[in-house]
């Protein structure tokens, strides 16, 4: 007698959360991804042999760049205790909550259902402790002298999602840091983890920030989030997905717990991030060179080397799958799939305000807020700024083009500025190597307008696309921005530290071998 498949087998997203997310992470094991990565080595061996070219050339500027990092004002401080680096795949406790969607806040406390595991080590154990932890992060200008706490600069640097290290982050920091504390958090990169791992550990540093700043002379109150490449993507992503799970949250507690357990949940497998904080807390998000859409980024990818099978690793898929949970695992992780989902979560809970408002009419029972400015989706994200280089051959500018776009169409005000002829690392490397601070010069100048005030915004004409301003609804007095903003002269670009520190020709040569 033949017995009959568990209704499942061929229906992996009518697992509960944490079974799926044990099922694909047992699929995608660091030695398979390892093993992956030595599948590939010919192509990333001439990619290397172009990256340590790129070096050799610029070594003058990199042995400049080298002992600014060692003998600055600089202090590596860790905050692994926010996360931790176990990866082992977690096995459920008897009895913890199960769902086929998202748990509420009341049975999780807000966090996500992975924490119910039996084998989830301690946040500080011993594992996730230094001297070899990548949950360190680097603070640049504590120790100037300052009449006030400084705005804080927190940025994320890139790397490919494997090669990225808070060192790329120095060229900045050398040009920003007098008049601003400036912070490089340091993150896992693949094969160590997937991108996942990447999220947690970028959204880990940013509260850390928001807690313990103030002990190092910044404002908490005045911290702009800034990313370039893989780090302006990971950046997206833990502010949209911010946003994300306040509209979730907000669904429990206006919506019937029947109703969402539903249909409209059943196969929609959602993770939200395991810090409280929310993304408006940022003062700002400058996202540099980010690739936005990952779907129509991967045969971009695929020419730059990494193959398909590697891409779909690092997101968390499994060779020969797209799909990771009924979900396709590109458009998972891709900001502008997820904006778009803000969008129809945010229509849909408005949508079900409404008809609740309808249903307890003249009603003594308790009812949504009438007032439904409050849900207005603009002003759950931060202040945006999309920063791009037209010649980018890495992240074509088209893919910001289309991303602001989107924003535009939902009512998401956001900067942009595209630097004509740059390439997709001039902004953190040639071009300040030679001198040209454009780049410092406008993230310099966003960070002084976006924290000049308290953190209200509204909508305001850019050169390019509707840009946030700032208003004053908080109580501040308005001689308290011009104070503020007094304090934070225009950027140097005279300054010692602002000058060439590579023969123009050198740079030249160099982009040739750029392996980005």
């Amino acid at each position: 007698m033949t017995q009959n498949p568990p209704q499942y087998a061929d229906d992996p997203s009518s697992l509960p959360y944490n079974l799926q997310h044990s099922l694909s992470t047992r699929n995608n094991t660091r030695p398979k991804r390892i093993l992956n990565l030595l599948l590939h080595i010919p192509t990333f061996l001439f990619r290397f042999f172009r990256l340590v070219t790129f070096v050799v050339v610029l070594s003058p500027a990199f042995c400049v760049f080298l002992w600014h990092y060692l003998t600055c004002d600089r202090l590596a401080v860790y905050y692994g205790d926010a996360s931790c680096c176990c990866d082992d795949p977690p096995q459920v406790k008897d009895g913890a909550p199960k769902s086929n969607g998202v748990l509420p806040p009341s049975a999780t406390n807000g966090h996500d259902a992975s924490d119910n595991v039996t084998n989830k080590q301690p946040r500080n154990c011993k594992k996730c402790q230094p001297f070899f932890s990548r949950h360190y992060l680097d603070i640049y200008g504590s120790r100037s002298p300052s009449k006030e706490k400084k705005p804080v600069l927190l940025f994320l640097t890139g790397g490919a999602y494997i090669i990225g290290y808070k060192m790329w982050g120095t060229l900045l920091a050398r040009a920003l840091s007098p008049n601003i504390l400036v912070i490089v958090p340091d993150y896992r990169n693949y094969p160590r983890v997937t991108i996942e791992g990447m999220v947690d550990d970028v959204d880990a540093s940013v509260d850390w920030v928001l807690k313990h700043v103030d002990k190092y002379g910044g404002d908490k109150n005045r911290v702009v989030l800034v990313g370039q490449s893989a780090g302006a993507h990971l950046g997206g992503l833990v502010v949209v997905k911010k946003v994300l799970d306040r509209l979730m949250r907000y669904h429990w507690v206006t919506c019937n717990t029947d109703d969402i357990n539903g249909n409209v949940r059943e196969n929609n497998v959602y993770r939200s991030l395991k810090t409280t904080y929310k993304a408006n807390q940022l003062c700002g998000f400058i996202s540099t060179s980010s690739p936005h859409n990952l779907v129509t980024m991967r045969q971009v990818f695929h020419r730059h080397g990494l193959s398909c099978s590697v891409q779909k690793s690092i997101f968390g898929g499994v060779e020969g799958d797209d799909t990771v949970n009924g979900n396709d695992v590109f458009e998972k992780w891709s900001t502008f799939h997820l904006v778009k989902k803000c969008q129809e979560e945010y229509l849909s809970l408005i949508d079900r305000i409404r008809k609740k408002l309808l249903d307890c009419s003249g009603q003594s029972t308790a009812c949504p807020s009438k007032d439904t400015k409050e849900f207005d989706l603009k002003d759950w994200f931060p202040r945006l700024c999309v920063i791009h280089g037209t010649n980018d051959k890495t992240v074509p500018v088209e893919e910001s083009i289309v991303f602001l776009s989107l924003l535009s169409t939902i009512k998401i005000p956001c900067e942009s500025k595209f630097y004509n002829g740059w390439t997709h690392t001039d902004p953190i490397l040639e071009a300040p190597m030679r001198g040209n601070h454009l780049y410092h010069r406008d993230v310099y100048n966003l960070v002084r307008l976006w924290t000049c005030t308290g953190n209200e915004k509204t909508e305001n004409s850019s050169t390019t696309q509707n840009a946030h301003s700032v208003k004053n609804t908080n109580g501040d007095k308005p001689l308290e921005g011009i104070r503020r903003s007094a304090t934070m002269p225009d950027l140097d670009e005279k300054h010692p530290m602002l000058q060439p520190i590579c023969p123009s020709p050198l740079v030249e040569i160099a982009r040739i071998c750029n392996p980005f």
